[in-house]
């Protein structure tokens, strides 16, 4: 049969490696007569269809692909002298040459970069855990032996102070023993160390992980997720009993909310809570007899599921899927793990004070009552939760905080970095749930913007919520917190900047609203979420009347000179987010100036002012009868920065406002 000619100029990879002249044919002499199997590298046709700022990285590969498919074809004639069976052979070959096993990851990572995901959401049947291919060896995506060690390191001092999962020294046992070479032990270990991995790589910035790894954030992402992703279908998660493999499925879709190719949490974490519930975590281990350490452990792994399920019903504006009588499951003890032992025949007396567990465990509580304040009235009914009104609410959230504040906060050490961490946002975030309480909504008595402290306290938090980012010395904490937007308040601070306009030197609204706008603009991911399109529009409308403002035929404009006296001493906040104070009290004043700031916002939003500032008008008849601030625009069609009328217009603006705050939106709005 005469054989296929290729195109001239090309040599097959064999004839390359050894460097010998090749026939070009289909296949070649030369590989007919060693009898290996004859490969060509891809067409330039091929190569084209690849985008180009890709084809150095798939140069690299296609390069590693034509030497290891060579050392494949000598390991095949070893084959066929050495008398082992088939299966052994494949077996010795994927413990101690691996080639073979590289090859096909290598493989499967060309695949991946010649086509990188297009979905942002990665919806349900595109992503994990459907279409992810064959199954993956997982040996060639551990990282090396160093750099575990790193991971490792950074593990306990960026993700564990914040997200209690599991027992350190237990888990640390099985870290040593890969740093010194062993294999893993079993498919639910090897899942929780790639969780590990990715977690880690997820709370880094993308210079930490050059300047550590030596790599792009995004290839460690990339590489760590295809790990873990594997390794929990390796372990057949979805039927798993193994609490192993559920703390790294729940380590997995807590920390992968900061990924932008992240997993869709909203419809995996209906499979944690019901692995959860076959495991028996919703029942109190202390009350059917089990081990103290592991009563201890179910409760951390619970009350992680549980706070990850209120989060994403409030930011996909659902309802929690877990029940108040399903699950009787006490909050983890306040102890260290050092008082932790697998072995131990009682729980350790739980102290008031400062340790370990406080950061979790004022997340837990926070999440519990948020439970009975945020949802609405039907599921508090379904919960037998008493029905509350605004004021009501209130009231409730005062009561709480003083409960945080007595049992947590008040143990927190104004000199330790995470320890202020820890006070600002669980403040910050208290105040937050009051503002999504009082949070304005379109069937409500009409109150114009800049009539009440809503706004004030809109300002209040965005201005603190951006020190909070920029306080240097807990940087690295806080990015359990950085997917959170602040939705309503931008908007609600731009739609009053726009109706309620003021060039008062002492207001700091336009500083707050650019700053916070900026750090958002500035991510990558933002303009996905089509909320963002409503930003961008309120802050143009308001942009527009700053300027009708500032123009000297405005009769309420002041002299540019003001103007820009104003814009210098609304200047933006420095790097630090913090004034800058002598060294020696720099550290506690920091601290004592970002917490205490918190509670003065807190207090602004006074439960008197609950009912009144939650009226903003309806987008309809209310609208249109309802006066703008006294300090408004004119009402000239010609004054206007849109068209219409003065209500029109700000019809126009409330409806803005309400595609990005009223409920049934993703709705991001307290807590991380």
């Amino acid at each position: 049969m005469p054989r296929r000619v290729v195109a001239s100029g090309r040599s097959c990879l064999e004839c390359r490696r050894r460097k010998i002249k090749c026939d070009r044919s289909l296949p070649c002499a030369y590989c007919i007569r060693t009898r290996i199997e004859c490969t060509y590298p891809p067409r330039p046709a091929d190569k084209e269809a690849v985008s180009s700022d890709q084809s150095p990285l798939l140069a690299r590969v296609e390069r590693l692909e034509g030497i290891l498919q060579s050392l494949q074809s000598d390991l095949a004639q070893v084959r066929h002298r050495l008398p082992i069976s088939s299966d052994n052979f494949q077996e010795q070959e994927g413990d101690h040459v691996g080639s073979v096993s590289l090859l096909y990851t290598l493989t499967v990572l060309k695949a991946v970069a010649s086509h990188p995901p297009r979905s942002f959401d990665r919806r349900l049947g595109h992503s994990f855990p459907f279409h992810l291919g064959p199954s993956l060896p997982l040996g060639p995506l551990h990282p090396s032996h160093l750099v575990i060690s790193t991971i490792w390191q950074t593990y306990l001092d960026v993700v564990d102070p914040v997200l209690k999962l599991f027992h350190v020294p237990t888990v640390q046992r099985h870290v040593f023993s890969l740093i010194r070479g062993q294999p893993v032990l079993n498919p639910p270990t090897e899942c929780l160390m790639f969780a590990i991995y990715y977690s880690t790589v997820v709370a880094m910035s993308a210079a930490e992980c050059q300047s550590e790894f030596h790599e792009d954030r995004t290839t460690l992402l990339s590489r760590y997720r295809m790990g873990v992703e594997h390794a929990l279908l390796k372990a057949n998660f979805l039927n798993s009993m193994d609490m192993m493999v559920l703390q790294a499925f729940s380590l997995y879709l807590i920390c992968g909310r900061r990924d932008e190719y992240r997993p869709d949490v909203c419809a995996l974490i209906g499979v944690a809570i019901g692995t959860a519930m076959k495991i028996g975590l919703h029942s109190d281990g202390a009350a059917t007899g089990l081990p103290p350490f592991e009563v201890e452990m179910r409760r951390r792994l619970w009350w992680q599921i549980c706070t990850l399920d209120v989060r994403t019903a409030e930011d996909h504006g659902l309802e929690p899927s877990i029940m108040e009588s399903a699950f009787t499951t006490k909050l983890p003890s306040n102890v260290n793990d050092a008082s932790l032992d697998p072995y131990m025949s009682e729980l350790p007396q739980a102290q008031p004070g400062r340790t370990e567990m406080l950061f979790s465990l004022a997340r837990f509580e926070v999440s519990r009552f948020a439970r009975r304040v945020v949802f609405s009235d039907r599921f508090c009914t379904s919960n037998s939760y008493p029905i509350l009104n605004e004021a009501q609410k209130c009231k409730a959230i005062d009561r709480f905080r003083e409960h945080i504040e007595q049992q947590y906060l008040a143990y927190c050490d104004k000199g330790v970095p995470l320890d202020c961490v820890t006070a600002a946002i669980t403040r910050l975030i208290l105040v937050k749930l009051k503002l999504a309480v009082c949070k304005p909504l379109r069937d409500r008595k009409p109150v114009p913007p800049g009539r009440s402290n809503y706004g004030k306290v809109c300002e209040d938090v965005l201005h603190h919520a951006s020190r909070l980012r920029h306080y240097e010395r807990g940087t690295r904490w806080v990015w359990l917190f950085q997917t959170y937007v602040e939705w309503d308040a931008l908007a609600y601070l731009l739609l009053e900047l726009c109706l309620a306009p003021s060039w008062d030197p002492s207001r700091t609204a336009w500083k707050e609203a650019d700053e916070v706008y900026h750090h958002w603009n500035n991510d990558p991911d933002i303009g996905r979420d089509r909320r963002w399109r409503h930003i961008e529009e309120l802050r143009a409308q308001a942009l527009t009347v700053r300027e009708r403002l500032q123009s000297p035929n405005s009769p309420n404009s002041p002299e540019r000179s003001d103007l820009h006296a104003t814009v210098v001493a609304d200047g933006p906040v420095h790097n630090t987010g913090i004034p800058q104070v002598s060294s020696s009290t720099k550290n506690t004043e920091e601290c004592s100036s970002l917490v205490s700031a918190i509670q003065r916002a807190e207090c602004n939003l006074s439960i008197e002012q609950a009912s009144p500032m939650c009226g903003l008008t309806s987008v309809g008849a209310e609208t249109a009868a309802a006066p703008l601030a006294p300090n408004a625009i004119s009402s000239s069609s010609a004054e206007l920065p849109g068209r219409g009328t003065a209500c029109e217009w700000s019809a126009e603006l409330f409806e803005q406002y309400w595609q990005v705050a009223e409920p049934g939106q993703r709705n991001s709005g307290w807590w991380p």
